[in-house]
């Protein structure tokens, strides 16, 4: 049986291009404030809009094909609730924008939400300057030569080693408040990450440097 995916939009910075490959997706989905702030301009036609609805406009047209899925708890910020939503509809791998960008303490949100979920669902992150997502404890990256890429702890990592960049690391720990891994540069097509424990978030900018 195909992996059924989705297309979600949050309401963080806009994104300047609205992905071509849309119709590659079981599901397209934002949440209200999303749809609200830049959402509705776009000829994206969502199968769901999803959330509290404390930020949809009346005045603007919801198109004939989309589902109003109204979620009032307010416990779960309205990504989390999306992400439920869709898993409910057999969805376990997840394309997002939106999720950073905009105010900061949502952003801060978005991953928190991201971390609790991306031992469950795969979910990869773009935003107007880089991809990002978190990292397996072996996790091999294609085609990023000459990318700058960090590499960012939210909680302790232990024994990282890295290979393919050009400040290679092996056996190193990295912590919020010590250590952290930025603006490292592949050298290589491929590049190789691996450790034994915590939390990592790998970022990938966009352009090439």
């Amino acid at each position: 049986m195909p992996q059924k995916t989705a297309l979600l939009f949050v309401n963080g910075e806009p994104p300047k291009d609205i992905p071509s490959n849309i119709k590659d997706y079981t599901y397209i989905a934002c949440t209200d404030g999303a749809y609200h702030s830049y959402l509705f301009k776009s000829a994206v036609e969502p199968d769901f809009i999803i959330g509290d609805l404390d930020s949809i406009d009346s005045t603007r047209a919801i198109p004939s094909k989309t589902q109003i899925i109204h979620t009032p708890d307010q416990s779960k910020p309205d990504f989390e609730k999306a992400l439920l939503f869709l898993n409910s509809k057999g969805v376990t791998k997840f394309t997002i924008y939106g999720a950073s960008g905009g105010a900061s303490d949502h952003f801060l949100g978005n991953l928190s939400t991201a971390m609790q979920y991306y031992h469950q669902f795969k979910m990869l992150f773009y935003d107007n300057y880089c991809y990002f997502f978190f990292a397996d404890h072996h996790q091999i990256i294609d085609h990023v030569k000459n990318h700058i890429i960090s590499l960012m702890p939210l909680s302790t990592v232990t024994n990282l080693t890295i290979t393919g960049f050009e400040y290679p690391l092996k056996d190193q720990t990295l912590v919020l408040g010590g250590c952290i891994s930025l603006r490292n540069k592949a050298i290589n097509d491929k590049v190789e990450i691996s450790f034994k424990n915590g939390n990592l978030l790998i970022l990938v900018q966009n352009n090439l440097n």
